[in-house]
């Protein structure tokens, strides 16, 4: 039976390579790479004879060849897809591929290995449960505050990838709109100069920190009782509004309520 194979590549430390995935790499002949060039470079860092192995590009823009591995993989073929660095799933391209598999009935299998989700998570210093990965933070700065605003009403710890150029920025909006969570950025995961910066959102301009390399960033937050009473109070205030009440006159109870502005709650009704 054919099958697609998802091999998870060191993020930063060839040592981190797993058994299993060496022997993936070393046994199988059909490869697809998130940059082919890149798994050149670590067959030959890891003794594997490329020679004989054949590589497609594999990327973020190659949802048109979905359909055309899925043929190949029915018609008995098997391939191995990795992405440059960790889980070819996580942040990587995989996803449509693979879906695309398990519909059509081709098996999955996989050579798991380091992911730097879980190891900055491990070094953070923050509670592992619950936490959610985001992915990368929005690059937009209005929309990036309005992302971690709605963040205000949830507890756990968030995990995104963040650009070292926007990171002080990303920082800077945290400062503002989460200035009491708990932050982690870690860098250059499992490399030679891995570092881990640990503080509160609002005193993050009094840490030098060296935004170069591979960026995670973590947030823990605590939802408090007024942000969890506003949503609830939001809900029962949108059921009013659908029995026909008057939206002005619903705000203003509200504001009285949560101790807010009538206003700004008017116009968040008025958007909903």
């Amino acid at each position: 039976m054919s099958t697609l194979k998802l091999v998870t590549l060191p993020i930063g430390n060839l040592s981190d390579m797993t058994p299993r995935a060496l022997e993936t790499l070393k046994n199988e002949r059909l490869f697809l790479a998130e940059d082919t060039r890149n798994l050149r470079k670590i067959f030959d860092l890891l003794g594997v004879d490329g020679s004989q192995k054949n590589v497609d590009s594999f990327h973020d823009h190659s949802k048109d060849k979905v359909d055309y591995y899925v043929t190949k993989m029915k018609s008995g073929h098997s391939y191995v897809l990795v992405s440059d660095a960790g889980s070819p799933v996580i942040s990587d391209p995989a996803f449509p591929l693979v879906r695309a598999c398990i519909d059509a009935g081709i098996e999955i299998e996989t050579a798991p290995g380091v992911s730097a989700v879980t190891t900055a998570l491990e070094l953070s210093g923050l509670p592992p449960q619950p936490f959610t990965f985001y992915g990368f933070t929005p690059r937009d700065d209005s929309k990036k505050r309005e992302f971690f605003t709605s963040l205000l009403s949830q507890s756990g710890t968030f995990i995104f990838f963040e650009s070292p150029h926007r990171l002080m920025k990303t920082l800077k909006v945290l400062e503002q709109v989460l200035p009491d969570s708990d932050i982690a950025v870690a860098r250059e995961l499992t490399k030679k100069f891995e570092t881990i910066y640990r503080f509160k959102a609002k005193d993050f301009e009094s840490i030098e920190i060296k935004s170069v390399g591979e960026i995670v960033l973590l947030i823990h937050h605590e939802a408090s009782a007024k942000s969890l009473k506003s949503k609830k109070l939001e809900a029962l205030a949108l059921d009013y509004l659908d029995k026909k009440q008057n939206k002005k006159n619903l705000s203003k109870l509200l504001a009285e309520i949560l101790d807010e502005n009538s206003k700004d709650i008017y116009q968040k009704l008025s958007r909903d």
